[in-house]
């Protein structure tokens, strides 16, 4: 075997490409490279297999490297998305070598193309996570760690937010296995329950999913599906689900072994972030929120406020005669009090109002988007919710609220305001709204 023949079973791509980007020689990509026949790319511009977005960016790096025939390298490896045969994106690692290097009198670039797909680490999600990117980027980011795309096979991961709901494609083009899960999942496919004791993934037959699944999962030609648990302290808080689509009757067989390492490192990374990411919501939680009702505290409600939104109003809610019910039941039952009375007040008010606590018996509403004739009705809403009963075992059968309700920036402060249209409403008899 020759070093052309060493070459042709490269499994990451070589192109010569001469100073323009016209792509002169492709050798590797053995099994195909994104559905591209590598003598296929011969004649064409390489820019063309980039994401249309990077290839400003692309181009930047080889002006930026001096004239090609100067024997250098790029320093770095750089990363890109490239487009597939039918225009997915699929993200690729770059090294990159000046051709004068084997010949002088060569002008050009040697580039050596190495999808991510094909790499061993999962280590680009946690720098992902690392450098601020979104959770729902990092988690896309895990479920394209395991996909192949080759001239044998087409296998697709999709990950399974069991905590948020969710059902995350690695990838758009994935030949909708995501539409078919979210439609076993519906259907009470739970594959990930089915694991057996101290195994975290294991290849299932596509017997044990329900009928549905199963005539649909073959029917769109999906032929083995596996599936990878993951738990944070004993509960499970997601799931991969693997399927592989056979391209060819006859394949190499995968080195099972190999499979298995792969999702059980990718299985410890996920774990690793579902529990960094449950630290940060507690600590989050802590910091903005009050640990006996669980509604907003004060600060959370001032950063609301203080992004100087138009029509707005702010609603002050107080308890009547709270140290009445203290005194006579004692602080236990008058938490329970507080926590009915937060749970009713959020009940009259609307997914995109703050509901805040910020003070013993006192709460305090910021609505947004708001006029004085809806603010009156989610004012009479809290009223009505508050003087039901209460169904305490131990504790006072009802209990009123009086409010008060700030629309007009031009008068100050609209806390303020509320807060003293509230003591008006004591001062008049208790369970009724004053508008200031």
């Amino acid at each position: 075997m020759d070093a052309g023949d060493l070459l042709e079973l490269l499994r990451p791509l070589v192109l010569l490409v001469d100073p323009s980007g016209q792509v002169r020689r492709a050798a590797g990509g053995c099994g195909g490279f994104l559905g591209h026949e590598p003598t296929s790319l011969v004649g064409s511009n390489v820019l063309d297999l980039v994401v249309p977005a990077e290839r400003r960016q692309i181009g930047a790096y080889f002006t930026g490297a001096g004239e090609p025939h100067r024997p250098i390298a790029l320093p770095l490896p750089f990363r890109m998305r490239l487009l597939d045969t039918v225009g997915g994106e699929h993200v690729v690692d770059v090294v990159v070598t000046s051709a004068s290097l084997a010949d002088p009198d060569d002008e050009g670039w040697v580039l050596m193309l190495t999808p991510l797909t094909l790499q061993a680490g999962s280590t680009r999600s946690l720098d992902a996570e690392l450098a601020g990117a979104s959770r729902a980027l990092v988690k896309r980011l895990l479920a394209e760690e395991l996909e192949v795309d080759d001239a044998e096979r087409l296998v697709r991961v999709v990950l399974v937010d069991l905590a948020q709901g969710e059902v995350i494609p690695g990838h758009d083009t994935d030949h909708g296995l995501a539409d078919l899960v979210i439609d076993g999942l519906h259907a009470g496919w739970r594959p990930w329950e089915s694991l057996p004791r101290d195994v975290d993934h294991h290849q299932l037959p596509l017997i044990d999913a329900p009928v549905a699944v199963r005539d649909r999962l073959t029917a769109e030609g999906w032929h083995i599906v596996e599936v990878a648990a993951v738990e944070v302290d004993g509960t499970p808080v997601a799931a991969f689900i693997r399927a592989t689509h056979r391209r060819v009757t006859t394949r190499p067989s995968p080195v099972r072994t190999t499979v298995e390492q792969r999702m059980r490192g990718l299985v410890d990374v996920t774990r690793l972030l579902y529990s960094r990411w449950r630290d940060q919501d507690v600590l989050m939680a802590a910091a903005t929120t009050d640990p006996l009702t669980g509604l907003a505290n004060r600060d959370t409600l001032n950063m609301a406020l203080a992004m100087g939104e138009e029509a707005v109003g702010v609603i002050y809610v107080d308890i009547d005669r709270f140290k009445e019910v203290n005194d006579e039941w004692g602080h236990a039952a008058g938490d329970l009090v507080l926590i009915e009375v937060a749970r009713r007040i959020t009940s009259a008010c609307r997914r995109d109002d703050v509901v805040a606590r910020v003070g013993g018996d006192e709460f305090v509403v910021l609505l947004r988007k708001v006029d004085e004739v809806i603010a009156g009705r989610i004012c009479r809403r809290i009223l009505d919710e508050v003087r039901l009963p209460m169904l305490l075992a131990d504790g006072p059968r009802h209990v009123s609220v009086s409010i008060g309700l700030a629309m007009d920036r031009s008068f100050g402060d609209l806390v303020e305001q509320a807060d003293r249209a509230m003591l008006a409403a004591k001062r008049q008899g208790r369970s009724r709204l004053v508008t200031a």
